[in-house]
């Protein structure tokens, strides 16, 4: 398993508390799914009005103390404050989770690095709840891959008052059962559980598939992320399930781009029964400046066991059209779950996302960390989504600086951009990587610009997520998360 200087981030976003978990890591690990030194950091957003005092709690993995606890303010509305691990010379080497509570709610987005080596990174954000049941859609033991061998870690967080004991159902990607793995977890600790430290005898190697995670003590609660480790250096994070759905939609698909990008998609059957061939399809539709046809369908042939996944893979499914991306949207006949890969194919890079639940009438998001090529090569995508099919969405992006950059001698007033319009279930890119005049860059902004950035729709609802890349250098250098709605 990896060590970490770590804190897994859990979000509890109640009326007027939110309790965050982040995984945080510091040091190597043991011949495990990495060997590399890990850290983290994690970013602070002020989803209310008024301004937020808080407190960041840090736990060991028995669910003591594992430092004092940091006091926090934020601004209204959209404020942000950043805390890294990494420079944390009260937090002692190791892994933990953190919670956080503040008097409005919070979010947070959490980046996994690896410092001073061939770059490893992962994101994801914090929960707003725990909840009994989580689902994985893909999940992987010494799986051989273009990029070497793949194994997945799943990070546990007990988000109750009380020790919980807690089932890892592992389901073949046939839907066959393979194995249970049993753990009891402290209040407020996470628990690590890395496949590659799993024996043989009970997870063969080149298996993958997908898992449950359930508590099983009455009224205890979780919250799970996964890491997907392939090769000695690519990962991808992504949150696990709780809310299952009908229909979800996928911002950002791509296949077999010029720079080598694909999005393969796992879509879990979390339904209790059999979904029959023709049971899911998945209908996308073209950005304005993609080449090729407007839109693509595609479905599963065969039926699809409970609680395994069905996997659309445009790295090799030559059906689907080469140099296109767009936005997706998943339709089921019964519940499911997914989320999104993202591969630059011959290199090290990758990254994941979670699809977004179909339904959502939210047109506020709020985004915690957004930067335009810092002198360190850091940058960010944001991808935003229309989810009407039959209206154009006409929206303000609104950037606010960060109090370290305006204390820097950065400007202090936040720029706004107003009047873009995303077509009825497309989306479009504000790309900070970029240094152009024309879309998709962001010429308002200047380079070196950080902080948070608000987006809100005049007349549909949105969503979306976000690209974290570094412009230079080799290793994984990518990385992706979910946004805040409200």
């Amino acid at each position: 398993m990896w060590r970490t200087k770590s804190s897994r981030i859990h979000v509890l976003l109640t009326t007027a508390v939110l309790g965050l978990v982040l995984s945080l890591i510091v040091f190597p690990a043991l011949a495990a799914s990495t060997t590399k030194s890990l850290s983290t950091n994690f970013t602070l957003i002020n989803l209310g009005v008024n301004q937020a005092n808080g407190v960041v709690e840090y736990l060991k993995p028995d669910g003591s103390q594992w430092r004092s606890p940091e006091n926090f303010t934020l601004a209204a509305d959209g404020g942000q404050a950043i805390f890294r691990q990494y420079f944390d010379s009260a937090l002692p080497d190791g892994n933990g989770s953190v919670r956080v509570s503040a008097d409005q709610p919070v979010g947070a987005v959490v980046q996994i690095l690896a410092r001073g080596q061939t770059p490893t990174s992962g994101a994801y954000v914090g929960f707003s709840q725990g909840n009994v049941r989580f689902y994985v859609p893909l999940v992987m033991r010494r799986v051989m891959g273009a990029t070497g061998i793949a194994n997945s870690q799943i990070i546990i967080q007990n988000t109750g008052s009380s020790a919980v004991n807690v089932n890892v159902r592992l389901i073949r990607y046939d839907g066959a059962p393979t194995y249970t793995k049993t753990v009891s977890i402290a209040a407020g600790a996470s628990y690590y559980y890395d496949l590659d430290n799993e024996s043989s005898a009970n997870v063969p190697d080149s298996w993958y598939g997908s898992a449950v995670v359930e508590a099983t003590t009455s009224g205890g609660s979780v919250a799970v992320v996964s890491n997907l480790f392939t090769g000695p250096h690519a990962m991808q994070t992504f949150n696990g399930f709780d809310s299952p759905a009908r229909e979800w939609l996928v911002p950002l698909f791509t296949s077999r781009l010029a720079n080598g990008l694909s999005t393969p998609l796992s879509i879990q059957n979390v339904s209790g029964a059999t979904i029959p061939a023709g049971g899911i399809v998945v209908t996308c539709t073209k950005n304005p400046l993609s080449s090729g046809p407007t839109t693509h369908v595609m479905t599963n042939t065969s039926p699809i066991q409970n609680a395994a996944s069905y996997f659309i893979n445009p790295v090799i499914d030559t059906s689907i059209p080469a140099n296109w991306y767009g936005a997706c949207r998943i339709q089921a006949s019964a519940a499911v779950v997914a989320f999104v890969q993202m591969r630059l194919i011959g290199t090290d890079r990758a990254a994941a996302y979670e699809a977004i639940q179909g339904g959502s009438t939210a047109r506020t998001l709020l985004i915690p960390l957004a930067a335009k090529r810092l002198a360190n090569g850091f940058a960010t995508v944001t991808n935003i989504q229309n989810l009407s099919l039959t209206a154009t969405a006409n929206v303000t992006f609104t950037y606010k600086p960060s109090p370290e950059y305006v204390a820097s001698g950065g400007r202090g007033d936040s720029i706004v951009i107003s009047n873009v319009a995303i077509n009825p279930g497309a989306s479009v890119q504000h790309n900070l990587r970029l240094s152009g005049t024309s879309a998709p860059a962001v010429p308002q902004l200047p380079d070196g610009w950080y902080g948070t950035c608000i987006v809100e729709s005049a007349n549909e609802p949105i969503s979306g997520f976000v690209e974290l890349t570094f412009l230079t250098g080799g290793g994984d250098t990518y990385q992706a998360h979910g946004i805040f709605s409200r």
